[in-house]
């Protein structure tokens, strides 16, 4: 706690705007542990935003703090830094550049990372990003991982935008090792001794590109993911629409799947199969408010199929959609109902939702059903407080009765600092 202080203090000093948001939630539950015990659970989280800048520097942060007050967990309380970093914009009016913990969304490479970012405009037209670190530690906490060679990520992209036009090419590169971990074995004669087990470190290295073209009434987009590793494609997607008289769109699809394993892991010795999937489908504006849609996709696996159907409406403030699966995939009947009102000038929004499934996990299997119902509200008496509150009922098949109660606190603050001009 120390060190946070000494790295914000600096920065309250020199920043200009501050930004924070504060949420605070609660979730009460109970488990059944066995048929005769029983535990009562209370989990409360506390997240901050936190955003400190100055000109086109800024310092962000977000964390979470969770305990639960009524059954002990292991490593409660829990802290946890989901990003910490500084952001540095529009450098010579060029480059931008990121330090610390950040999120990284960039073509195929997707990840949390200790580490830096910069982004360059080459040209009008042409875009680039460089990235690289550490894989931020399984618990989140503040500190870089306990064994960083053979926990990293590194990647590139290219992003060329043209008026309607969007292309990127990029690489991604991540190995991850598994924690050793102790376990029973047994030798030639039946004797059960104790082996660490230490798996090596898991890779992956994809090479990815995709294409964004609308023009005039189509839209088309498409995408490729190759393999390095394993010399072979792993992804591969196109889609296009028509709009038609600003009422109708048409939409059509492929996608080709081949399960992404990283080298050296343990799934890579099980068989699997590439999953094929063409997807159709029509959305209808009735009115400004009224819209209604219908989807079917088949699914072909190496020697079945699978199908699915989706129906919706959308009715300005409620929704209703129907979902039918038939097929190797299992065999689904379920509906979907949403509904929120906003009321006194958006003060107060009370909302609704109920989901009924009714499904096969194949044909030769026994059928069960699922009933999830939710009801609460949203207060918000200012601008910069709101209050949620929610409750929940879940019945399945492990479940015969579930009531879960869900309640959040927000607050927003955005002020001018200016210690120091």
């Amino acid at each position: 706690m120390k060190k946070l202080i000494l790295l914000f203090l600096p920065a309250f000093l020199f920043a200009q705007n501050l930004n924070l948001r504060l949420t605070t939630s609660a979730y009460m539950w109970q488990r059944q542990e066995t048929p005769e015990i029983s535990t009562n659970h209370l989990r409360a989280f506390q997240l901050a935003q936190l955003t400190l800048s100055r000109g086109n520097f800024s310092i962000n942060t977000f964390v979470n703090l969770s305990n639960d007050f009524r059954e002990k967990q292991s490593d409660d309380p829990r802290l946890r830094f989901y990003n910490f970093y500084i952001n540095w914009r529009n450098i010579f009016n060029r480059f931008n550049l990121k330090l610390g913990r950040f999120a990284v969304y960039s073509g195929a490479g997707v990840g949390t990372i200790d580490g830096a970012y910069i982004g360059a405009r080459v040209s009008k037209f042409l875009n680039a990003n460089v990235y690289g670190g550490f894989l931020m530690p399984a618990n989140q906490k503040l500190a870089l991982n306990d064994d960083p060679k053979n926990n990293f990520m590194f990647g590139a992209q290219l992003k060329f935008s043209y008026k309607d036009l969007n292309a990127s090419l990029s690489y991604f590169n991540q190995h991850r090792k598994p924690k050793p971990y102790d376990a029973l074995r047994a030798d030639s004669l039946g004797d059960v001794f104790v082996r660490e087990i230490n798996l090596t470190s898991m890779q992956y290295q994809i090479l990815s590109g995709d294409l964004n073209y609308e023009f005039s009434i189509f839209e088309v987009y498409s995408r490729l993911d190759y393999d390095i590793n394993k010399v072979k494609l792993t992804r591969g997607e196109f889609s296009a629409g028509v709009n038609l008289m600003n009422r109708v769109k048409f939409s059509m699809g492929y996608d080709y799947r081949d399960p992404r394993i990283p080298v050296n892991s343990i799934f890579s010795v099980f068989n699997y199969g590439v999953t094929k999937e063409i997807e159709a489908g029509i959305h209808y504006r009735i009115t400004t408010l009224l819209r209604a849609y219908v989807g079917f996709s088949n699914v072909s696996y190496v020697d079945d199929k699978s199908r699915r159907i989706i129906l919706g409406i959308d009715a300005g403030y409620a929704s209703v959609n129907f979902a039918k699966r038939i097929g190797y995939a299992g065999e689904l009947d379920g509906i979907t109902a949403q509904f929120y009102y906003p009321m006194f000038k958006d003060r107060f929004i009370p909302s609704a939702s109920l989901n009924y499934s009714s499904y096969k996990l194949s044909s030769e299997s026994p059928k069960h059903k699922d009933l999830v119902f939710s009801i609460g509200g949203s207060f918000k008496p200012v601008n910069t407080i709101s209050f949620d509150l929610q409750a929940q009922y879940l019945q399945n098949k492990i479940y015969k009765s579930d009531f879960r109660i869900f309640f959040k606190f927000n607050y927003w603050l955005f002020t001018n600092l200016g210690f120091i001009k």
